[in-house]
């Protein structure tokens, strides 16, 4: 007798009882796994248990029937391996599909619009349009930021003063010791050569003129909603600019007093440097093919950064709190390190927390979904949270199942002390999630 230990659904894993009679329930898995970062599908097991059921069809009629449902219905044909596994006496069947390089991929008859899915946590979500835009770049190795800029069949040339001017700008602020030359700007894709001409990439635009509509949005509130705007600013121009006027404007709105120390210092409500990767993250991987601003919202007990587009090429937020990071915008990233604002790729939010931590603040939460990834930094110290008078741990030992708004009403927490909880106790492994995004609740792991 084998055995098998399941794990529940996630971004690359995937239970079906049998084969749905709908195709496409199953296909937009199969579409979703090859357009983000892989993934098994597993027929045979009950998706909320985990309750190994096993098919009732022979082996070789239900292969065959995989096989040529996947091939006759998606577009391009994607990368698929089957494979079966006998359990406690009953067959499961596993359908390996890898990571595709013939992006995007989509359900035939509903087209690449319609049909087209990615796959974010354990659900499965229509692509955006900018998204499918970003999957045909990456068939081709490319991304936005490093194509020639073409506003309706216009290129930009640029001449040498043109070039040597955006250089000077940027030697002026260089602090890693090494000047950057027109090599660099074509290394990194900024500009590129095209018979004997020289003409600017979006990345290089953005960092110039900016012709695009992609702005960051400030907005300071009065108390703890969005129901009282008490000012705002919006701020335009090359994202570098962006970055050094949201910084001077978010910090002034957080002024907490001085410090006393060799000499007198400016206190913020928190640590000027997690602000500081926080505002840069928003900027440097960005979608700039959405037409949304970064929003910054400035509330009296925290700030929301938000940025538009989703995690880039199948990243999940897990990775990117343990350090691993997909660059969608590198050549943008690779001007902001010599600049100073980055320093190690995929080290900013470790070190942003560490900073929190240091500082008696709760680490940042950060929630997804296809319109963009929101951070949230509580002022609140890390202590303050109160639970109302009934102990966390007897929470969990007297519950089975529940959601976060019951969570806040059994113990009188704010939406924000409960998010921080649950966060907690996901990665304590204390709780799982189940459900859709939208529909979510928790498992108490016994």
């Amino acid at each position: 007798m084998n055995e098998i230990k399941l794990k529940e659904e996630s971004y690359n894993l995937e239970y079906k009882l049998e084969i749905p009679k709908s195709d496409k329930t199953w296909l937009k898995s199969i579409v979703s796994f090859s357009n983000t970062a892989g993934g098994e599908l597993i027929i045979g097991v009950e998706d909320k248990t985990l309750k190994i059921v096993g098919i009732k069809e022979d082996r070789s009629i239900i292969e065959q029937r995989v096989i040529e449902t996947i091939y006759n219905n998606i577009v391009p044909k994607p990368i698929v391996d089957i494979s079966f596994k006998n359990v406690d006496g009953v067959d499961i069947v596993s359908v390996y599909i890898a990571k595709g390089t013939d992006t995007p991929y989509f359900i035939k008859n509903e087209g690449v619009d319609k049909g087209c899915y990615v796959r974010y946590g354990s659900t499965d979500r229509l692509a955006t349009e900018s998204e499918r835009l970003e999957l045909m770049l990456s068939k081709k190795n490319t991304s936005f930021t490093c194509e020639i800029y073409d506003k309706e069949g216009q290129k930009e040339k640029l001449n040498e003063e043109r070039i040597n001017n955006f250089l000077n700008g940027i030697n002026d602020k260089v602090i890693t010791k090494k000047l950057i030359d027109h090599s660099k700007l074509v290394e990194w894709n900024l500009i590129k050569k095209v018979n004997g001409n020289t003409y600017a990439t979006n990345g290089y635009m953005i960092l110039t003129i900016n012709p695009f509509n992609c702005v960051v949005q400030i907005g300071v509130f009065e108390g703890n909603t969005k129901s009282k705007l008490n000012h705002e600013f919006i701020i335009e121009g090359s994202i570098i600019k962006q970055f050094d006027d949201t910084m001077e404007i978010v910090l002034k709105e957080l002024e907490n007093g001085y410090l006393f120390e060799s000499k007198r210092k400016i206190k913020y409500k928190l640590p000027e440097v997690s602000i500081r990767e926080i505002v840069a993250n928003a900027i440097i991987h960005r979608n700039y093919l959405e037409n949304h601003p970064i929003r910054i919202s400035i509330f009296n007990d925290r700030i929301e950064v938000f940025s538009p587009g989703s995690l880039y090429d199948g990243l999940q937020i897990e990775e990117a709190l343990s350090g691993i990071s997909k660059l969608r915008n590198p050549n943008v990233a690779e001007l902001f390190y010599h600049l100073g604002i980055i320093e190690k790729w995929g080290s900013g939010i470790i070190r942003a927390n560490e900073e929190l931590k240091n500082d008696s603040k709760k680490e940042i939460i950060f929630t997804v979904n296809n319109h963009g990834v929101n951070a949230t930094l509580s002022m609140e110290p890390q202590n303050s949270i109160k639970i109302n008078t009934l102990n966390i741990d007897n929470y969990l030992k007297n519950k089975q199942l529940f959601s976060r708004r019951e969570l806040e009403s059994d113990l009188n927490m704010t939406e924000h002390q409960a998010r921080y909880y649950i966060e907690k106790w996901l990665k304590e492994g204390k709780v799982m999630k189940q459900g859709a995004s939208t529909r979510s609740f928790y498992e108490v792991v016994k």
